[in-house]
């Protein structure tokens, strides 16, 4: 038996924080001072990230069902992961209801033989969510412009340039004075315009089915870094329902 394995949570615990998430501060913009993480700062994390009523109430249904998951992640560290997995699988479920089986069917149909014409060679395109992206963008029901990782882009490649650079002057530092410990210089990054040679939609064409399928052929990933899918899937459905007849 695994000693370490964390088991079914006591019934006395259900509603006491998972410790893990009390090892996380923040700093108070009011005072600068270190205070505690507390569940309501928990909840407006994702709070922030809604669909609109565009959206037809089913999808909006599973939608709160991924961001309820988060929530309760609070209680159950875990939940971050499973919150993240079931946000992925709303976005496929939103496509698919957006665009219709018909229409998805007629896409990969007209790729396929498109494709033989060009290199008389047959393929089997899937149907999985890296094709309902680019059907999404193909027919122009998502735009870069859309996602606000597109326009943070420019700053974030900045900011880890600058923190590279940062690593290596103090390694030659070190190496130069002997000092056991320096002082980083601190680095302040200005708001950038955004890089329009960016493709974030192909990112994602890229991207989002692997986290997807590792999800759901089984993980034991363990962190609570995946707001950004949320922002991402909720920017994603409002987009493709912007100009919905839904």
């Amino acid at each position: 038996m695994d000693d370490n394995r964390e088991g079914l949570k006591a019934l006395g615990d259900l509603l006491l924080p998972d410790r893990r998430n009390t090892f996380f501060r923040k700093i108070s913009l009011e005072t600068g001072k270190d205070e505690a993480f507390t569940i309501e700062d928990h909840y407006s994390l994702i709070e922030r990230y809604a669909v609109n009523d565009r959206v037809p109430e089913r999808v909006r249904i599973q939608y709160d069902v991924a961001r309820n998951l988060y929530v309760y992640a609070w209680f159950e560290f875990r939940f971050h992961n499973i919150a993240e997995a079931k946000v992925l699988t709303v976005l496929e479920f939103a496509i698919k209801q957006r665009i219709g089986a018909q229409n998805l069917k007629l896409y990969v149909k007209q790729r396929e033989e498109k494709h033989l014409q060009l290199t008389n060679k047959k393929i089997r395109i899937p149907t999985g969510l890296k094709t309902l992206i680019e059907y999404c963008r193909d027919h122009q029901l998502i735009d870069n412009q859309g996602f606000s990782a597109w326009h943070r882009h420019a700053k974030v490649q900045a900011q880890r340039a600058a923190e590279y650079e940062r690593l290596e002057w103090a390694t030659a530092e070190f190496k130069r004075t002997g000092q056991s410990e320096i002082i980083l210089p601190e680095i302040v990054i200005p708001d950038l315009p955004a890089d329009v040679n960016y493709d974030h939609i192909q990112h994602l064409i890229e991207h989002v089915n692997r986290v997807r399928n590792e999800y759901a052929h089984g993980s034991s990933m363990l962190h609570k870094q995946v707001l950004s899918s949320f922002e991402m899937v909720s920017e994603f459905i409002n987009q493709i329902y912007t100009n919905s007849d839904e």
